[in-house]
């Protein structure tokens, strides 16, 4: 497609939305290895995830994502009537949403009943357990679930999933080939369990669980010099309050399965600085259910960050003692 014709839709499709520089040149990045055909399909789906209740600004953003190509894009009003069809039993990795709704709810069920009877440290997060906390219904796609594991505890972890089918990843010092393999793949997480049958997969963030109860996320960066793998580490310390804050002490009960989550707040703040369309849905859902002073009080206690590089075998084994 056209990169100058691509940029320019995109502004003026940002404008509209009031999207971060960020996000707008992370979607220009994705949409440019993509055909007319396919970025017609990402922007329109994008505008009825985010405009579909503004009638005015809906046709107007469509009718900018048509002129990309007018001559294989049909008129704005069966653009709206082929985006309401598809979003009402929406299909992605060939599972209709009444499908995915009830894997994510069997999956919750399933795993989270197996992590508690291995006495598993690890809470849910992201906005599904908000919305389950909460009393809403689902009402997206969600392709995965995001799950904070405490490292200790990544050996039974790692035996419940392969016992239950899946396929687990443990990526966090992978093999020169693994590297490669993940070069190509893109996995969305560095430890990961996939639904061998679709795109579910469960995606997992891991942490450390220091003395004071507090909690120390890990996020693993791998890169290649002189022909081996490179392991950088970004650790996220969080004080007592600042774990507290986050992550909610009270477990969550549903539909007879009990497991601690991420607070609203905390999700609520991280949405606010991502800001993908789906994210901006997930903050209108949540926000009368947000407490304004937790929301206050999670700024005052940020994350302090450390970062470690070249983490060989010697520095391992100190990182994880």
């Amino acid at each position: 497609m056209d990169l100058i014709k691509l940029k320019n839709t995109i502004e003026t499709l940002c404008r509209v939305v009031n999207v971060q520089e960020d996000k707008k040149q992370e979607l220009i990045n994705k949409c440019s290895n993509l055909s007319e055909t396919e970025v017609i399909k990402e922007l329109s789906q994008i505008a009825y995830r985010v405009l579909r209740n503004n009638e005015e600004m809906y046709n107007c953003c469509l009718e900018v994502i048509r002129n990309i190509n007018p001559g294989i894009c049909p008129s704005v009003e069966e653009m709206k009537t082929r985006l309401s069809k598809m979003f009402s039993n929406e299909v992605e990795g060939n599972m209709s949403l009444e499908e995915n709704h009830r894997l994510v709810n069997e999956s919750i069920v399933k795993f989270t009943t197996l992590f508690n009877q291995y006495a598993i440290d690890y809470y849910i997060v992201g906005a599904l357990p908000c919305f389950l906390k909460t009393g809403q219904q689902l009402f997206r796609y969600h392709d995965d679930i995001d799950i904070m594991i405490n490292e200790d505890d990544i050996p039974k972890v790692a035996e419940i999933i392969q016992l239950s089918g899946y396929e687990f990843h443990d990526d966090r010092f992978p093999s020169l080939e693994r590297y490669q393999e993940m070069e190509q793949s893109k996995p969305p997480h560095t430890v990961l369990a996939q639904n061998p049958n679709n795109e579910f997969h469960l995606g997992f963030f891991t942490f450390k669980r220091e003395q004071d109860n507090s909690i120390t996320i890990r996020e693993y960066s791998h890169r290649l010099e002189e022909g081996e793998v490179v392991v950088d580490v970004l650790e996220r310390q969080y004080d007592q309050i600042g774990t507290e804050l986050r992550y909610d002490g009270n477990p969550t009960e549903y539909m007879g399965a009990t497991f601690r989550t991420g607070t609203i707040e905390s999700v609520y703040e991280l949405k606010g600085y991502t800001r993908r369309p789906k994210d901006i849905t997930d903050m209108q859902k949540l926000e009368p259910f947000i407490d304004k002073q937790k929301l206050y009080a999670l700024k005052q206690h940020p994350n302090k960050n450390i970062e470690f590089h070249n983490i060989d075998f010697e520095k391992k084994q100190r990182l994880m003692d």
